[in-house]
């Protein structure tokens, strides 16, 4: 389809034919920006139109007016891209954040959250249960984005991916229908949602299976200077694996919020007592560190632990990584290099960081590549290189730096025997204008998704995010 810019006519019909089940916004309305904001500016465009519907109707008339009128369309769940996939250019934004009720079975153990739902309000409502579910490690995330792309947590050694916990979901399409996608019904559109959802449909519910999460969890902060950075990763490779999948780690490199200094900083996890944690990453532990504020808390606060790193606002980027296991100390050595040198020449990078995510891949790599569309079930380590700044006309030469560091970690990955690929996940996705195809991003998928995809959405209205070509006019 060739999609055009909404127009004030139509805007007027969209309104009622909306009625009570969306509120439409103009770039006259008080809500409008607010509607419009995300995470990241740099991938922020301004709609027509911005709809904030109230039920399944208000986003299924959207979709199906969209489609009928050949307009641009977007879809912003939590907002948390760094890409364009949340906007539309003078189109209609479909805005989910009125949309965020959550319902606890504490019989059957499941969830059933809306899309505009947040982790941080998915983490409350289940610790009233004694319940967690497989989420992200930043609370101010959306459930859709995350959860569509994979899902990587701290419980994800324990339970795999997020998509690997979820039972069913209700799609709106591209002509407006409302389908309910499980295993027993439209099971082809639920194999695809699950790893390429923002292809096929709008997930306006989401019931994702819970687990017990009744004790408290040993989880905290340990920074160290950047001359250990041999030692801290040699610890965190000797951690990876946990018996029973109930540790995960995280390491940063950045420079001090504080003093400036460059430093690592590893976020650790167990889900035990304080004395299993502490005996699992007992190598870790000897190190002398910086500081430590690593202790028992409650679940939900767990996720909080990396809000303050990534505020909303300015321009970020985030450029996935893979590194094979077990991580080199000299390699990760070279980056820190790299990593202290731009931050201290580049002042308005300061905020930006490194992160590799110490998550034992043995629970995704349980289930086959072909159960589910999501292409990246291997056992690399993910990781990823957060660049914040704050202003625009530095954007090119940050991005120009930051796709030098991913080359840095495919020549590496190259020495350590494995091919780099381009397989969509969390961190790696793609938007219009990118030279990627089906097979590029979704590897042995690409072929049954390309059928789904022209089955529920032939003239691909859903283009915004990991883009499917070969179908449409």
């Amino acid at each position: 389809m060739v999609a055009s810019k909404i127009t004030d006519e139509q805007i007027q019909v969209l309104k009622s034919q909306l009625q009570d089940h969306a509120t439409v916004l103009t770039p006259s309305s008080e809500e409008y920006e607010v509607s419009l904001k995300l995470w990241s500016e740099i991938g922020f465009q301004r709609s027509g139109v911005s709809v904030r519907p109230t039920d399944a109707q208000g986003i299924a008339r959207t979709v199906k007016f969209a489609q009928d009128h050949q307009i641009d369309l977007a879809i912003k769940g939590g907002g948390h891209s760094t890409d364009t996939s949340a906007s539309s250019d003078g189109g209609i934004l479909i805005d989910l954040s009125r949309m965020k009720q959550i319902w606890v079975d504490p019989v059957t153990k499941t969830v059933t959250a809306q899309a505009g739902a947040l982790w941080a309000d998915v983490d409350q409502a289940t610790a009233q249960y004694n319940l967690a579910v497989v989420g992200g490690t930043v609370s101010h995330t959306g459930i859709g984005g995350l959860s569509l792309r994979g899902g990587y947590g701290y419980l994800t050694p324990q339970y795999g991916l997020t998509i690997d916990n979820l039972l069913a979901a209700k799609v709106v399409t591209a002509d407006g229908s409302v389908i309910e996608a499980s295993a027993e019904e439209s099971p082809d559109l639920f194999w695809a949602l699950r790893g390429a959802g923002s292809t096929v449909g709008v997930v306006i519910e989401f019931v994702f299976q819970a687990h017990p999460q009744p004790n408290l969890v040993w989880n905290g902060t340990r920074t160290y200077s950047s001359d250990l950075v041999p030692e801290v990763i040699q610890a965190l490779n000797a951690a990876l694996v946990h018996s029973q999948g109930r540790a995960a780690a995280q390491c940063f490199l950045s420079l001090s919020p504080d003093t400036g200094d460059p430093i690592v900083t590893t976020v650790l996890f167990f889900n035990g007592s304080e004395k299993e944690g502490k005996r699992h990453f007992a190598e870790l532990l000897a190190l002398d560190c910086i500081a430590d504020n690593v202790k028992m808390r409650a679940y939900p606060e767990v996720n909080t632990t990396l809000d303050a790193m990534v505020p909303p606002g300015g321009q970020k980027m985030l450029i996935g990584l893979q590194l094979a296991s077990p991580v080199q100390p000299k390699f990760a050595s070279e980056i820190m290099e790299e990593i202290k040198h731009r931050l201290n020449a580049e002042a308005d990078m300061a905020g930006s960081s490194l992160e590799i995510d110490y998550f034992d891949p043995s629970q995704i790599c349980r289930h086959a590549i072909t159960e589910s569309s999501f292409p990246a079930r291997n056992r690399l380590l993910k990781g990823a290189l957060m660049l914040q700044w704050t202003d625009p006309s530095r954007n090119d030469s940050n991005v120009s730096w930051g796709k030098r560091i991913r080359t840095m970690f495919e020549d590496e990955l190259r020495r350590e025997g494995h091919e780099p690929d381009k397989l969509v996940s969390n961190f790696v996705g793609y938007t219009r204008g990118d030279k990627v195809t089906p097979a590029d991003m979704f590897g042995v998928n690409a072929d049954r998704l390309l059928e789904i995809k022209a089955k529920y959405d032939e003239s691909n209205i859903f283009n915004k995010l990991n883009p499917l070509t070969g179908i449409g006019p």
